[in-house]
Protein backbone atom coordinates (compact mmCIF):
# COMPACT_ATOMS: atom_id res chain seq x y z
CA UNK A 1 0.00 0.00 0.00
CA UNK A 2 1.40 3.68 -0.80
CA UNK A 3 1.06 6.44 1.80
CA UNK A 4 1.61 9.92 2.00
CA UNK A 5 3.78 10.70 4.74
CA UNK A 6 4.33 14.64 5.61
CA UNK A 7 6.76 17.06 6.91
CA UNK A 8 5.01 20.20 8.74
CA UNK A 9 4.72 23.20 5.80
CA UNK A 10 7.37 24.98 7.89
CA UNK A 11 10.38 22.52 8.00
CA UNK A 12 10.11 21.77 4.36
CA UNK A 13 10.34 25.03 3.73
CA UNK A 14 13.61 25.74 6.02
CA UNK A 15 14.88 22.84 4.06
CA UNK A 16 13.74 24.05 0.75
CA UNK A 17 15.63 27.52 1.64
CA UNK A 18 18.83 25.99 1.27
CA UNK A 19 18.69 25.49 -2.21
CA UNK A 20 18.54 28.22 -5.05
CA UNK A 21 15.42 26.76 -6.92
CA UNK A 22 14.11 30.03 -8.07
CA UNK A 23 10.41 30.85 -7.04
CA UNK A 24 8.63 27.62 -5.26
CA UNK A 25 5.12 27.04 -7.10
CA UNK A 26 4.17 24.28 -5.91
CA UNK A 27 4.58 21.45 -3.41
CA UNK A 28 2.88 18.05 -3.57
CA UNK A 29 3.34 14.99 -1.08
CA UNK A 30 3.89 11.92 -3.04
CA UNK A 31 2.85 8.43 -2.34
CA UNK A 32 5.72 6.19 -1.80
CA UNK A 33 5.61 2.61 0.15
CA UNK A 34 7.59 4.32 2.83
CA UNK A 35 10.00 7.57 1.99
CA UNK A 36 8.83 10.83 2.78
CA UNK A 37 8.80 12.32 -0.68
CA UNK A 38 7.71 15.32 -2.02
CA UNK A 39 7.48 16.58 -5.53
CA UNK A 40 8.79 20.43 -5.86
CA UNK A 41 7.97 22.58 -8.94
CA UNK A 42 10.20 25.86 -8.92
CA UNK A 43 10.52 28.67 -11.63
CA UNK A 44 13.48 27.08 -12.20
CA UNK A 45 12.53 23.40 -12.58
CA UNK A 46 10.79 20.34 -11.09
CA UNK A 47 12.11 17.83 -8.36
CA UNK A 48 11.57 15.49 -6.07
CA UNK A 49 12.74 15.85 -1.95
CA UNK A 50 13.18 12.27 -0.51
CA UNK A 51 13.81 11.73 3.14
CA UNK A 52 13.89 8.35 4.99
CA UNK A 53 11.63 7.53 7.48
CA UNK A 54 12.02 6.06 10.74
CA UNK A 55 11.74 1.90 10.99
CA UNK A 56 12.68 -0.71 8.66
CA UNK A 57 13.01 2.34 5.52
CA UNK A 58 15.64 4.23 7.64
CA UNK A 59 18.66 5.51 6.34
CA UNK A 60 21.87 6.81 7.41
CA UNK A 61 23.89 9.73 6.45
CA UNK A 62 26.63 7.48 5.38
CA UNK A 63 24.35 5.04 3.58
CA UNK A 64 22.53 8.71 1.98
CA UNK A 65 25.93 9.30 0.87
CA UNK A 66 26.37 6.24 -1.11
CA UNK A 67 23.52 6.15 -2.81
CA UNK A 68 24.87 9.93 -4.11
CA UNK A 69 28.10 8.82 -4.89
CA UNK A 70 26.79 5.18 -7.28
CA UNK A 71 24.66 8.21 -8.81
CA UNK A 72 27.12 10.08 -9.92
CA UNK A 73 29.30 7.40 -10.75
CA UNK A 74 26.21 6.43 -13.11
CA UNK A 75 25.77 10.06 -14.57
CA UNK A 76 29.55 10.11 -15.59
CA UNK A 77 29.41 7.01 -17.81
CA UNK A 78 26.44 8.48 -19.35
CA UNK A 79 23.56 5.98 -17.52
CA UNK A 80 20.07 7.67 -17.16
CA UNK A 81 19.59 8.24 -14.00
CA UNK A 82 18.64 11.66 -11.76
CA UNK A 83 21.09 13.80 -11.10
CA UNK A 84 21.37 14.94 -7.24
CA UNK A 85 21.11 18.61 -6.63
CA UNK A 86 23.69 20.63 -4.42
CA UNK A 87 22.32 23.63 -2.12
CA UNK A 88 23.82 26.51 -1.84
CA UNK A 89 26.80 25.40 0.29
CA UNK A 90 27.54 22.30 -1.98
CA UNK A 91 25.55 19.76 0.01
CA UNK A 92 23.99 17.29 -1.53
CA UNK A 93 22.90 15.84 1.96
CA UNK A 94 19.73 17.16 4.04
CA UNK A 95 19.82 16.02 7.69
CA UNK A 96 16.55 16.85 9.46
CA UNK A 97 15.51 15.42 12.76
CA UNK A 98 17.48 12.05 12.16
CA UNK A 99 16.08 11.96 8.92
CA UNK A 100 18.44 12.11 5.89
CA UNK A 101 18.13 12.02 1.91
CA UNK A 102 18.82 14.33 -0.48
CA UNK A 103 16.89 16.32 -3.70
CA UNK A 104 16.93 15.21 -7.14
CA UNK A 105 16.17 16.55 -10.35
CA UNK A 106 12.40 14.79 -11.47
CA UNK A 107 12.32 12.49 -14.48
CA UNK A 108 9.36 13.57 -16.89
CA UNK A 109 7.74 10.33 -17.57
CA UNK A 110 6.09 7.45 -16.20
CA UNK A 111 6.69 3.34 -15.72
CA UNK A 112 4.81 1.07 -17.94
CA UNK A 113 3.16 -1.84 -15.81
CA UNK A 114 1.98 -3.89 -18.76
CA UNK A 115 5.50 -4.02 -21.18
CA UNK A 116 5.00 -5.73 -23.96
CA UNK A 117 8.48 -8.24 -24.58
CA UNK A 118 9.91 -5.30 -26.95
CA UNK A 119 9.73 -3.37 -24.04
CA UNK A 120 11.32 -6.02 -21.54
CA UNK A 121 13.71 -6.50 -24.57
CA UNK A 122 14.71 -2.82 -24.18
CA UNK A 123 14.95 -3.09 -19.88
CA UNK A 124 17.12 -6.31 -20.25
CA UNK A 125 19.95 -4.43 -22.53
CA UNK A 126 20.04 -1.32 -20.22
CA UNK A 127 20.35 -3.58 -17.18
CA UNK A 128 23.11 -5.82 -18.70
CA UNK A 129 24.91 -2.08 -19.39
CA UNK A 130 24.07 -1.28 -15.90
CA UNK A 131 25.96 -4.12 -14.94
CA UNK A 132 28.70 -4.06 -16.86
CA UNK A 133 29.21 -0.67 -15.45
CA UNK A 134 28.94 -1.78 -12.01
CA UNK A 135 30.92 -5.08 -11.67
CA UNK A 136 33.25 -4.59 -8.66
CA UNK A 137 32.62 -1.40 -8.44
CA UNK A 138 31.93 -0.13 -4.39
CA UNK A 139 31.39 3.16 -3.24
CA UNK A 140 33.55 4.56 -0.82
CA UNK A 141 30.81 5.35 1.40
CA UNK A 142 29.20 2.02 3.55
CA UNK A 143 25.89 0.75 2.93
CA UNK A 144 24.61 -1.02 6.26
CA UNK A 145 21.52 -2.51 4.85
CA UNK A 146 21.53 -5.53 2.62
CA UNK A 147 19.20 -8.03 1.16
CA UNK A 148 21.65 -10.63 0.63
CA UNK A 149 20.74 -14.59 1.16
CA UNK A 150 22.64 -14.41 4.45
CA UNK A 151 21.43 -11.30 5.82
CA UNK A 152 18.06 -12.10 4.79
CA UNK A 153 18.47 -15.48 6.32
CA UNK A 154 19.67 -13.92 9.96
CA UNK A 155 17.02 -11.05 9.34
CA UNK A 156 14.02 -13.66 9.35
CA UNK A 157 15.70 -15.48 12.44
CA UNK A 158 15.40 -12.13 13.89
CA UNK A 159 11.97 -11.15 13.17
CA UNK A 160 10.59 -14.97 13.34
CA UNK A 161 9.28 -14.51 16.73
CA UNK A 162 7.71 -11.46 16.01
CA UNK A 163 5.41 -12.91 12.91
CA UNK A 164 4.16 -15.31 15.54
CA UNK A 165 3.21 -12.95 17.92
CA UNK A 166 1.33 -11.24 15.78
CA UNK A 167 -2.13 -11.62 14.09
CA UNK A 168 -0.95 -12.77 10.50
CA UNK A 169 -2.87 -14.76 9.13
CA UNK A 170 -1.41 -18.74 8.68
CA UNK A 171 1.84 -17.31 10.57
CA UNK A 172 3.14 -20.87 11.80
CA UNK A 173 2.70 -22.34 8.40
CA UNK A 174 4.10 -19.10 6.45
CA UNK A 175 7.47 -19.15 8.96
CA UNK A 176 8.37 -22.75 8.26
CA UNK A 177 7.90 -22.39 4.53
CA UNK A 178 10.20 -19.41 4.42
CA UNK A 179 12.52 -21.74 6.82
CA UNK A 180 12.48 -24.53 4.39
CA UNK A 181 12.98 -22.29 1.67
CA UNK A 182 15.95 -20.45 2.39
CA UNK A 183 17.70 -23.60 3.86
CA UNK A 184 17.53 -25.06 0.33
CA UNK A 185 19.55 -21.57 -1.26
CA UNK A 186 22.80 -21.14 -1.85
CA UNK A 187 25.00 -18.83 -4.17
CA UNK A 188 28.54 -19.59 -5.01
CA UNK A 189 31.31 -16.92 -3.96
CA UNK A 190 32.31 -17.50 -7.15
CA UNK A 191 29.33 -15.43 -8.99
CA UNK A 192 30.28 -11.78 -10.33
CA UNK A 193 29.41 -9.08 -7.82
CA UNK A 194 28.94 -5.45 -7.90
CA UNK A 195 27.09 -2.56 -6.42
CA UNK A 196 23.69 -3.46 -7.53
CA UNK A 197 20.07 -1.62 -7.66
CA UNK A 198 18.39 -4.17 -5.88
CA UNK A 199 14.80 -3.21 -6.22
CA UNK A 200 14.29 -2.83 -10.27
CA UNK A 201 10.53 -3.69 -10.45
CA UNK A 202 8.46 -1.89 -13.07
CA UNK A 203 7.99 1.54 -11.45
CA UNK A 204 11.29 2.08 -10.75
CA UNK A 205 12.06 2.32 -14.60
CA UNK A 206 10.74 5.97 -15.99
CA UNK A 207 9.54 6.03 -19.88
CA UNK A 208 9.04 8.30 -22.36
CA UNK A 209 6.88 6.80 -25.12
CA UNK A 210 9.23 3.98 -26.39
CA UNK A 211 12.38 5.03 -24.57
CA UNK A 212 13.40 4.59 -21.06
CA UNK A 213 14.72 7.91 -19.50
CA UNK A 214 15.64 6.98 -15.96
CA UNK A 215 15.80 4.49 -13.56
CA UNK A 216 15.46 5.81 -9.92
CA UNK A 217 15.39 4.75 -6.30
CA UNK A 218 18.67 2.98 -5.50
CA UNK A 219 17.99 3.16 -2.36
CA UNK A 220 17.60 -0.01 -1.58
CA UNK A 221 21.29 -0.54 -3.31
CA UNK A 222 24.52 -2.08 -1.53
CA UNK A 223 27.47 -4.56 -2.90
CA UNK A 224 26.42 -7.77 -3.42
CA UNK A 225 26.12 -10.34 -6.38
CA UNK A 226 24.56 -9.40 -10.04
CA UNK A 227 22.78 -12.31 -9.72
CA UNK A 228 20.49 -10.91 -7.37
CA UNK A 229 19.75 -8.36 -9.32
CA UNK A 230 19.00 -10.22 -12.36
CA UNK A 231 16.33 -12.44 -10.11
CA UNK A 232 14.35 -9.16 -8.56
CA UNK A 233 14.50 -8.16 -11.87
CA UNK A 234 12.59 -11.11 -13.45
CA UNK A 235 9.74 -11.54 -10.57
CA UNK A 236 9.19 -7.65 -11.36
CA UNK A 237 8.58 -8.17 -15.65
CA UNK A 238 7.74 -11.57 -16.08
CA UNK A 239 5.31 -12.25 -13.63
CA UNK A 240 1.66 -11.11 -15.05
CA UNK A 241 -2.12 -10.33 -14.89
CA UNK A 242 -1.96 -9.25 -10.93
CA UNK A 243 0.88 -12.06 -10.13
CA UNK A 244 -1.67 -15.02 -11.37
CA UNK A 245 0.96 -16.32 -13.76
CA UNK A 246 4.53 -16.38 -15.45
CA UNK A 247 5.55 -15.63 -19.04
CA UNK A 248 7.91 -17.49 -21.02
CA UNK A 249 8.00 -15.38 -23.63
CA UNK A 250 8.73 -12.05 -21.36
CA UNK A 251 11.71 -14.11 -19.67
CA UNK A 252 13.41 -14.60 -22.80
CA UNK A 253 12.95 -11.19 -23.99
CA UNK A 254 14.22 -9.68 -21.06
CA UNK A 255 17.36 -12.79 -21.23
CA UNK A 256 17.91 -12.05 -24.84
CA UNK A 257 17.91 -8.13 -24.58
CA UNK A 258 20.35 -8.39 -21.34
CA UNK A 259 23.29 -10.62 -23.01
CA UNK A 260 23.04 -8.06 -25.95
CA UNK A 261 24.94 -6.06 -23.81
CA UNK A 262 26.19 -8.10 -20.82
CA UNK A 263 26.92 -12.22 -21.22
CA UNK A 264 25.98 -14.23 -18.65
CA UNK A 265 28.60 -16.34 -17.24
CA UNK A 266 27.71 -20.02 -17.24
CA UNK A 267 27.94 -20.11 -13.41
CA UNK A 268 25.67 -17.25 -13.46
CA UNK A 269 23.02 -19.50 -15.74
CA UNK A 270 23.12 -22.00 -13.36
CA UNK A 271 21.93 -20.45 -10.32
CA UNK A 272 19.17 -17.75 -11.59
CA UNK A 273 16.30 -19.88 -11.20
CA UNK A 274 17.30 -20.16 -7.45
CA UNK A 275 17.91 -16.10 -7.65
CA UNK A 276 13.86 -15.49 -9.15
CA UNK A 277 13.25 -17.72 -6.11
CA UNK A 278 15.12 -15.84 -3.38
CA UNK A 279 13.72 -12.27 -4.66
CA UNK A 280 10.03 -14.02 -4.34
CA UNK A 281 11.37 -14.92 -0.54
CA UNK A 282 12.84 -11.98 0.33
CA UNK A 283 9.90 -9.71 -0.71
CA UNK A 284 7.50 -11.82 0.65
CA UNK A 285 9.33 -11.35 4.23
CA UNK A 286 9.81 -7.96 3.74
CA UNK A 287 5.92 -7.37 2.87
CA UNK A 288 4.56 -9.75 5.92
CA UNK A 289 6.59 -7.61 7.84
CA UNK A 290 5.90 -4.44 6.88
CA UNK A 291 1.86 -5.47 7.17
CA UNK A 292 2.94 -6.14 10.76
CA UNK A 293 5.19 -3.38 11.76
CA UNK A 294 3.87 -0.22 9.42
CA UNK A 295 0.39 -0.74 7.69
CA UNK A 296 -1.92 -3.25 8.88
CA UNK A 297 -2.84 -3.30 5.35
CA UNK A 298 -4.56 -6.66 4.17
CA UNK A 299 -3.25 -6.64 0.41
CA UNK A 300 0.70 -6.92 1.93
CA UNK A 301 -0.70 -10.03 4.42
CA UNK A 302 -2.10 -11.09 1.06
CA UNK A 303 0.74 -10.42 -0.91
CA UNK A 304 3.58 -12.08 1.39
CA UNK A 305 1.36 -15.31 1.16
CA UNK A 306 0.78 -15.94 -2.31
CA UNK A 307 4.12 -15.16 -2.75
CA UNK A 308 5.31 -18.64 -1.27
CA UNK A 309 1.98 -20.24 -1.88
CA UNK A 310 1.71 -24.02 -4.17
CA UNK A 311 -0.56 -21.80 -6.30
CA UNK A 312 1.22 -18.36 -6.22
CA UNK A 313 4.36 -17.06 -7.19
CA UNK A 314 6.94 -20.15 -5.61
CA UNK A 315 4.67 -22.62 -7.10
CA UNK A 316 4.49 -20.87 -10.39
CA UNK A 317 8.36 -20.54 -10.84
CA UNK A 318 8.71 -24.98 -9.81
CA UNK A 319 5.77 -25.38 -12.36
CA UNK A 320 7.82 -23.31 -15.07
CA UNK A 321 11.69 -24.42 -14.58
CA UNK A 322 11.82 -26.94 -17.30
CA UNK A 323 10.84 -24.33 -19.87
CA UNK A 324 12.98 -21.52 -17.71
CA UNK A 325 15.76 -23.73 -17.84
CA UNK A 326 15.77 -24.22 -21.69
CA UNK A 327 15.36 -20.33 -22.21
CA UNK A 328 18.24 -20.03 -20.07
CA UNK A 329 20.19 -22.44 -22.26
CA UNK A 330 19.23 -21.39 -25.29
CA UNK A 331 19.48 -17.71 -24.82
Amino acid sequence: MLTKQKLHRSVLKKILNKFDLGKIKKIEALATSGNISYTIRSSKGRYLLRLCPTGPRWRSKEEIAAEIELINYLLKNKFPVSRPVADRKGNFIISWKNHFGYLRNFINGSPKLNPYPEEIRRFGELIGRFHNLVKNYKTKSKREHMWALKETREYFQEKKGLILKSDFKNKREFVEKIANELSLLNFSGNLPSGTIHEDLGKRHVIWQKNKIVGIIDFDRSYYGKLIYDLGEACRGWCFMNNWKSWSNKNFLAFINGYQRKRKLAKIEKGYLIDAIKFGILERSLSFCLRFIEVTHDPEDEKFACHSISEKGLLGIINANKKKIENIIKIA
